[in-house]
Order: structure tokens, then sequence, then C-alpha cells
């Protein structure tokens, strides 16, 4: 009887937050995004940064919209999106854009890539100063390259 009050509670448990998580245009998972470094994305007053302590700040909420792995990431403190121009300048705009487009791409197990839609070629960096930037990937285990979504 306890097993299956147990399994039952799990089931609910796991579709109200999956049904929270859903909505019209997308998916919204609130994360944050971690270097393989241990720096966080960090979006906040002083700018966009890559900081070894979590903040606030560091809430993101990642939503699909569209095929491939497209997503935006939007700074949930800030209250605007990460955008990144052909020459690899990360900045915030208001409102989503072509270029606040990304695609997250699978490089090794658990951690991903960030590609500009717009500018292929263009992938989010945190360097190990803490500037965060966009580079030509040319190795897919580059720390600068390689991150991680965690809760």
């Amino acid at each position: 009887m306890v097993l299956l009050l147990t399994l039952f509670l799990v089931y609910e448990l796991s579709s109200t937050i999956e049904a929270k998580s859903h909505t019209l245009s997308g998916t919204y998972m609130n994360r944050t995004v971690v270097s393989k470094s241990g720096r966080h994305l960090t979006i906040g007053k002083q700018g966009i940064t890559g900081e070894y302590s979590y903040s606030p700040y560091a809430k993101l909420s990642i939503r699909t919209v569209g095929f491939n792995s497209e997503i935006t990431i939007k700074a949930v403190k800030m209250d605007k999106y990460l955008a990144m121009d052909s020459t690899g300048k990360v900045y915030l705009v208001v409102n989503e854009t072509k270029e606040a487009v990304f695609s997250e791409l699978r490089v090794i197990t658990g951690f991903f890539s960030i590609r500009s839609e717009s500018y292929p070629s263009k992938y989010l960096a945190i360097s190990g100063t803490g500037s965060v930037s966009g580079g030509t990937n040319t190795k897919s285990d580059d720390t600068m390259f390689v991150l991680l979504f965690t809760t």
C-alpha cells in the first residue's frame, strides 16, 4: 500500500513539474549555465560575466523556440535576452530577435556548446578571466566553449 501511494505521489509531482514547464510558445527551463572551469554565466548590473560564485543574476530562463535545439536565453532578474552579433560581441536585448537565438550542441557527455543561430561560426565562450564573448570553436573539448546546464 505504501509503495502504491509513493508511486502515485512521484507520478503526480512529475506531472505537475512538467505541466508548469510547458507553454504554447515553447518549453521554459530555469537553469544556470556553468563553464567547464566552474564559472557561472551571470547577467546583472555589472554586465555579462562569468563568476565563480553563484548569484541570483546567474538564474536564466532557457526556452526552446524551434527545431534543431534552438533556444533563447533570458536573464530572469534583468528581464532581457542574451544576443550575439557577427563579430562575437555578446549583449542584451529587450525582445527576442534573430540574434538572440542560439543552438545547443552536445559535445561530450552532459556538456554542451552554445552556438549563435544567426552566425554559425560563433560560439558562446566564458574565458578563464570571466569575460563572456563569442568565439570560433576549434576544439570540442575547449573549456571556454564547453558548458553545463544546471538547476
